[in-house]
């Protein structure tokens, strides 16, 4: 039976160096005031939120909703690119990742997408860098709401849509690597596997009780196994 895959792209799929640098960057374009991501805790979060985290932290009356948080998106994806021209960026698939992929393509009865607190441009951006955006060409992003427990049903719909048929809740899967992203998976009725690649030990992840819970994706057959026996 057929499974929908959403995986969240920062520190399940992906590791960025220096992704404070584009941030910071299009945060002083956008709004004019100097902000430093480094300042919260922006794990699991939408880039609306961090954004409002910050500001809060800072004392800053800056209204993050409409023309100036679209600005901020474009502003960011500008910089994101720049910043990976000219080395000061990276960003990198996490062990296993293509291979995963790559085996989930390959058995078929898998489909595969992404659930991500980035806007979709710079999804876009850091899946290409990493090399993985072929593979995952479809999903929800802060672009479509700040409220990330929005994001999986919009990354279902959007996916029965394109594929022309229904697929239930429990045959999704949402792959991340914080408590936010199993909040958002018991907020749709959909299966979570947590990976500790992330900020988060593996223990502690654990203790918030996802369906499943690896240390990392690096064992494609057993994580296979895994999606299909959860």
């Amino acid at each position: 039976m057929e499974r929908l895959i959403l995986f969240d792209i920062d520190g399940t799929l992906t590791r960025t160096q220096n992704g404070y640098i584009p941030f910071n960057r299009a945060i002083l374009d956008t709004f004019g005031v100097a902000g430093d991501i480094r300042s919260v805790f922006p794990d699991g979060k939408t880039d609306p939120r961090i954004l409002q985290e910050i500001f809060v932290k800072a004392e800053a009356a800056i209204s993050v909703s409409g023309e100036p948080l679209g600005r901020f998106s474009m502003n960011l994806a500008r910089a994101y690119t720049a910043a990976l021209q000219d080395g000061t960026t990276t960003v990198g698939a996490l062990g296993g990742v293509p291979e995963l992929l790559e085996r989930l393509s390959a058995r078929g009865g898998f489909a595969q997408g992404v659930v991500t607190g980035n806007f979709a441009a710079t999804a876009l951006i850091k899946l290409q860098a990493a090399g993985l955006a072929y593979r995952l060409n479809f999903g929800a992003y802060a672009s479509d709401s700040s409220h990330r427990p929005d994001l999986p049903a919009i990354a279902k719909q959007r996916w029965e849509k394109s594929a022309g048929r229904l697929i239930g809740a429990k045959r999704c899967v949402i792959v991340g690597d914080t408590p936010k992203d199993l909040e958002a998976a018991r907020a749709n009725g959909m299966k979570c596997v947590l990976v500790g690649t992330g900020r988060y030990p593996v223990e502690d992840l654990r203790y918030s009780s996802p369906d499943a819970c690896v240390a990392d994706l690096m064992d494609t057959a057993e994580i296979t196994d895994l999606l299909l026996q959860i």
